[in-house]
């Protein structure tokens, strides 16, 4: 019974996830401009990890020290999309993009990719995942995902690709990233301390993890 909750769940996230893409990019200006932002990534990274999870599950294959590194590295993931967006971009009226359409699609899409699909997907480690699997040095390696998209980022620019001038310039999507501007020092002191920020959740979610362990043990 919770193995089929769990995978009716997960179908569930897969939908929202699909969606909050899928509007984005039907009503977008530009389609390489709005699959560059890291929003968009972290959520297209999610749907891809969670069609397999539920693939795998349907399997009833045995889940590993990779299926929990990768769940926690995707949770990761996405609530920095969540987590920056209801702190940061919200509060000021944050609208994804240039959309054609009406502010009521924009005001859809926003919360399909930056809360409703992060709280699905944390709320999914809460509801069906084992506790007590999440090493101490998982949330190192959870670093892959930001950190190549940062990566992404310079690449894509210095290709002569461009993103929509919100939130930053054309060419480097986010202020932060933006050495033109603010320096190269600039950029390694933000990153630093995204790259602070990004390890206290990610530990926070492994001690939390740790402690849920720890009492079903218990009990």
């Amino acid at each position: 019974m919770q193995r089929r909750l769990s995978i009716i769940y997960k179908i569930l996230v897969i939908l929202s996830l699909a969606a909050g893409i899928l509007i984005n990019v039907v009503k977008t200006a530009s389609v390489s401009a709005i699959l560059s932002y890291y929003t968009l990534q972290s959520n297209i990274i999610c749907l891809v990890a969670f069609i397999g999870i539920v693939i795998m599950e349907m399997r009833k294959w045995q889940k590993t020290d990779v299926y929990y590194l990768i769940k926690g590295a995707i949770t990761i993931a996405i609530l920095i999309t969540g987590i920056t967006y209801l702190c940061a971009l919200a509060p000021v009226g944050f609208q994804m993009d240039f959309q054609k359409e009406t502010l009521a699609n924009k005001t859809i899409s926003n919360l399909l990719v930056h809360v409703v699909s992060p709280i699905f997907v944390l709320v999914d480690y809460f509801l069906f995942d084992e506790k007590g699997n999440f090493k101490r040095f998982y949330p190192i390696i959870w670093l892959f995902i930001p950190f190549d998209y940062v990566l992404y980022v310079y690449t894509y620019g210095s290709s002569g690709g461009t993103f929509y001038n919100i939130g930053g310039s054309n060419k480097f999507a986010y202020f932060f990233l933006d050495y033109e501007k603010i320096g190269y020092l600039g950029v390694a002191k933000w990153i630093t301390a995204i790259t602070c920020s990004i390890l206290f959740v990610s530990y926070l979610l492994v001690w939390i993890d740790k402690k849920m362990g720890d009492k079903k043990e218990r009990g």
